[in-house]
């Protein structure tokens, strides 16, 4: 008989699960509360003998023991325990420090950084306050100065920092741009004023650096003969127009003769300057002359027996000159044509240039007339040259003679010679001299001069003299050549930029390239770094992938913006004197720059 099993009630079913889920409870507590004692049971026998209150962590030769929990494995006996490396706590990012912007009511003082800075450099440079050069986000001390000027002369605070009130004159239409006013000083001041004695608008003892009414009347008389509008002020144009080589002076002019003329064509001749004979008259020969005496001798070249050329003519103390093969000019034209009158030389060969050809129709004159046959036209061969009794070529082919005599003709009665016209009166001797009070009298309609009073004594030099300092300080030697170049320019670095400065320990770009070539040896007169664009002394290069060590760079501005100069280095390094930076330094971004490549305008090759 089959045995059937009770029905169980659901209340013994649910009494059961309770009971089962309450006594798996019990057991988790029990692990849990007993679990450290259990471990450090099993584990006795690998424990040394432990300090009860120390953590088995703390232990150098513990076994390492961990719950899974904690993610740490077992070790086997003996192993270190290797110290815990603390969670670094993660420092709490900077909070960043707004920059500086005059346009938000903030001030730029020197040694300040920020964007602005760079907008506020590039509107100095186009109103020429700054050399174009590229600018940095650097308020430098360069930049506090250009910024004491622009407060000067636009009639604000002058403290060299950029306030609001700078910043949005600076910015504004009306914005006036650099020029030298009543009120400057400084060596900027002193370079013009040089220059305007140099010329003859100011007397040798005007010799302070303060731009007064005197020195506004001379720059309105100079303006005035230089066709540029009237004005009391030296801007831009004015500065380079004063440096020009062909600006006007107040001294001698074409056709003016006078014995103090003479004097110096003399001199002019000893010198081998000279391609005629002294005739008293300033004429074109003569103006050549002194424009190769000028160039020669490191002064402006601007054809002017002015103040400067005739003290170095009177101390002796010029280089002398021969005209040699490579040099060219209407004076050399000259002696060409002289030649060719007697027979030398063809007259297709008077180009102007002195080559080959001229070399040797001189070696062949020099023979024929008892002179040492160099080839060259010195002063004894010039002389010889244009005297009566100079010796023709004879073995020029002589004109044929005619077949048949000729019948002779009547000859015309000769009509009376013309009675000369008489010389005109010479003009007044005394060149304009300012006022006692400081003015300088109106000058007529391009005055001429036929007398300067000969200085006797021993005005200040204008032009620095190769060799010298051009200051106060010792002469140093650091021999001739590229590399003496190169360490006279690197001795000066840190050196302050003060505009017009010509050295030896302050410098504007343009003085600092002609101090240095000067002290190398390079008879080189001053120029501005507009000037360095026309000039024709040196070979011109236009690829900056050509350049060389000891090259000299010159970029441009924008307009009528003052451009830079600078010397190459090479690598890509130039060393300059810097407006921006306030001093001269190293850049080394010439060729890697986008700034100095799209303002590049040539170098010149000074030594081969």
């Amino acid at each position: 008989m089959e045995r059937r099993q009770p029905k169980r009630k659901a209340w013994h079913i649910v009494l059961e699960i309770g009971l089962s889920v309450l006594f798996f409870g019990v057991c988790m507590l029990a692990w849990l509360y007993f679990r450290p004692t259990v471990l450090k049971t099993v584990f006795a026998d690998a424990l040394p003998s432990a300090v009860p209150t120390q953590d088995p962590f703390e232990t150098p030769n513990a076994v390492a023991f961990a719950a899974y929990e904690d993610e740490r494995i077992l070790f086997a006996e003996g192993t270190p325990i290797p110290t815990p490396v603390p969670t670094p706590t993660p420092s709490p990012e900077p909070t960043p420090v707004p920059t500086k912007n005059p346009a938000s009511g903030d001030t730029l003082y020197a040694g300040d950084r920020a964007p602005i800075v760079i907008d506020v450099a590039i509107r100095l440079m186009q109103l020429d306050y700054l050399d174009f050069e590229q600018p940095t986000d650097e308020y430098t001390e360069g930049t506090a100065t250009a910024i004491r000027a622009f407060q000067l002369r636009n009639g604000l605070e002058v403290s060299g920092a950029c306030d609001p009130e700078t910043y949005e004159r600076l910015n504004g239409e009306d914005a006036l741009s650099y020029a030298l006013v009543r009120g400057f000083t400084g060596e900027a001041v002193a370079l013009v004023k040089e220059r305007l004695i140099e010329l003859g608008y100011l007397p040798d003892a005007d010799t302070s650096d303060i731009y007064g009414e005197a020195t506004e009347n001379a720059v309105l008389q100079f303006r005035k003969r230089n066709r540029l509008p009237a004005d009391v002020t030296v801007d831009n144009e004015t500065f380079e127009a004063l440096f020009d080589e062909n600006s006007v002076g107040w001294f001698f002019t074409l056709g003016d003769r006078s014995d103090e003329i003479l004097q110096y064509q003399k001199l002019l001749f000893e010198k081998g300057y000279l391609c005629g004979l002294p005739d008293r008259e300033f004429g074109k020969l003569t103006k050549a002359a002194v424009i190769r005496f000028q160039s020669e001798n490191g002064l402006v070249t601007d054809g002017y027996l002015a103040r400067s050329t005739m003290q170095l003519l009177d101390a002796g103390d010029g280089v002398s000159f021969r005209f040699r093969k490579g040099v060219e000019g209407d004076d050399v034209k000259y002696i060409q044509t002289r030649l060719y009158q007697l027979h030398y030389l063809n007259k297709s060969q008077t180009t102007g240039y002195y080559g080959d050809k001229t070399e040797a129709a001189v070696r062949a004159f020099q023979k024929r007339n008892k002179l040492t046959q160099s080839g060259e036209a010195d002063p004894e061969t010039i002389g010889k040259l244009f005297d009566g009794s100079a010796i023709a070529n004879p073995t020029a082919t002589p004109t044929p003679k005619p077949t048949k005599t000729p019948k002779p003709k009547v000859t015309a009665t000769p009509k009376p010679t013309k009675t000369p016209k008489a010389t005109k009166t010479p003009k007044p001797t005394a060149q304009p001299t300012p006022r006692p009070d400081g003015s300088t009298p109106e000058p007529t309609d391009t005055p001429k001069v036929t007398e300067t009073p000969k200085i006797t004594d021993a005005p200040k030099v204008t032009e620095t003299p190769a060799g010298d300092t051009g200051g106060s300080g010792s002469t140093i030697s650091y021999g001739d050549g590229v590399e003496a170049f190169i360490s006279i320019a690197e001795s000066k670095l840190g050196c302050p930029y003060v505009s017009g400065a010509k050295g030896p320990d302050r410098f504007d770009c343009s003085g600092f390239v002609y101090w240095c070539l000067n002290q190398a040896g390079v008879k080189q007169s001053y120029m501005t770094s507009k000037g360095w664009t026309t000039c024709k002394k040196y070979l011109r290069l236009t690829d900056r992938g050509a350049l060389k060590r000891g090259d000299v760079l010159v970029f441009s501005g924008t307009g009528s913006g003052k451009g830079h100069v600078g010397i190459y280095l090479g690598g890509g390094k130039m060393i300059d004197a810097s407006s921006s930076a306030g001093k001269v330094r190293i850049t080394d971004s010439v060729l890697t720059g986008s700034y100095w490549k799209q303002h590049f305008l040539m170098a010149y090759r000074i030594w081969d």
